[in-house]
């Protein structure tokens, strides 16, 4: 899918399009690049949760800024092995969140403008239709309303950092990901955490919605480590009952 989406980038970069054009209708775009529609939205929706591209209900779909801001996802590429190899690598990418976006957070709630607030109302709503959905779709509904407030943040290089960030924590963590959106417990909890700010951001409450955001982050990287914890005690128990068979055998 990430080839996709770089077909799709490329088109936009030889087409010029700047910030604000809109890419052509669906069918026709599935037909020039020789896919089906629904691969085609997936890509597309890989491009709006990294702030590249915007989807404007029954208006099509629009570039999100210039291109020339996604060289910035480029330099994250060489983190990636990095960060599916190295046990805890996901921390360190936490850690960087916590305050990028709640300084998006700040920022949105004071730079919003009508159209980011439009943005925004759709991302939060999506996260909610996203509830009770599998996993992919709900991380998927949880990037957007994120890159969503990094867009209404109106910093470029923030956004575009943000987007680099969300794809290292998928290459670090993305089994845990999925188990994070399965728990029954976390459901009510990010749902909560999500409205918390959004309302800071839309009522212009920015230190709440910095301070909403953090603790968004947090709860979410408490849970990851109980997940990954149990995982843990879950490979050690499997390779103790391997050895004691293997012990049993050499014995009879």
């Amino acid at each position: 899918m990430r080839k996709l989406s770089d077909e799709i980038e490329a088109l936009i970069v030889e087409g010029g399009l700047q910030a604000g054009a809109r890419l052509p209708p669906e069918r026709k775009l599935a037909a020039d690049l020789g896919v089906s529609r629904s691969r085609l939205r997936e890509a597309i929706q890989r491009l709006v949760s990294r702030g590249i591209l915007t989807v404007r209900r029954g208006g099509g779909t629009f570039v999100a800024e210039p291109l020339a801001a996604v060289s910035l996802d480029k330099a994250f590429s060489p983190l990636s092995p990095l960060a599916r190899l190295e046990p805890g690598y996901w921390q360190d990418v936490m850690e960087i969140r916590r305050s990028l976006d709640g300084d998006a957070a700040w920022h949105a709630a004071l730079r919003a403008g009508e159209e980011d607030r439009t943005r925004l109302a759709a991302a939060h709503a999506g996260i909610r239709a996203a509830e009770g959905a599998d996993a992919a779709t709900q991380a998927r509904a949880d990037a957007a309303f994120h890159m969503a407030v990094a867009q209404a943040s109106h910093n470029a290089v923030l956004r575009q950092v943000m987007a680099g960030l969300f794809d290292l924590l998928q290459h670090s963590i993305s089994t845990s990901l999925d188990k994070l959106y399965r728990l029954p417990r976390t459901a009510h909890a990010l749902e909560e955490q999500h409205r918390l700010i959004f309302e800071a951001i839309m009522e212009g409450r920015a230190d709440d919605a910095r301070d909403a955001t953090r603790r968004h982050l947090d709860f979410v990287e408490d849970s990851l480590r109980l997940i990954e914890d149990a995982a843990a005690r879950e490979r050690r128990s499997v390779r103790a009952l391997s050895r004691a068979a293997t012990e049993k055998e050499a014995r009879s």
